[in-house]
């Protein structure tokens, strides 16, 4: 029987392909003003969303996430490898987010907490693609709106 909280957060973890094939010339095209370049939000999230798995698999253990610590002060990555891992990193975890919530049993105590967690792993996840999208596209580097269609084939 499939998993009812699968078809729930189906779409809650799409990144529109804004960290799909980056390249060091468009995660160092930052446009001026911004207040953090795409590898700091891109490492924000990598360990926010490390929190935030740590708590799911263990519900019951307490941490407290210090969110100016999860910033890094390096605006860019020190080369296309780095890069690479980071974004390997990222994508391994939605891998495990996906295996979490199929494991999900709505007779578990804790479900609700758990469902909590990931509601706010999405949202958050989305502001920050969010802005990704917005930098990259002021960059050139993304389609504009009537161009999606065609390139989330």
């Amino acid at each position: 029987m499939p998993n009812q909280y699968q078809a729930l957060f189906a779409h809650s973890f799409d990144t529109f392909k804004v960290f799909d094939n980056l390249t060091l010339g468009e995660i160092s095209n930052t446009p001026t003003n911004s207040p953090k370049t795409i590898w700091q939000i891109l490492n924000h999230l990598i360990a926010w969303q490390n929190y935030q798995l740590t708590q799911l698999k263990d519900i019951q253990q307490h941490i407290e996430l210090n969110e100016e610590a999860t910033w890094i002060d390096d605006q860019n990555p020190s080369g296309q490898q780095e890069l690479n891992n980071a974004l390997a990193i990222f994508k391994d975890q939605h891998q495990q987010l996906a295996e979490e919530i199929t494991a999900f049993d709505s007779n578990d105590l804790s479900i609700n907490q758990k469902l909590k967690i990931v509601q706010d792993l999405s949202v958050h996840l989305s502001f920050h693609v969010g802005e990704a999208i917005l930098m990259r596209r002021m960059a050139g580097t993304y389609p504009l709106p009537h161009q999606m269609k065609d390139f989330l084939k």
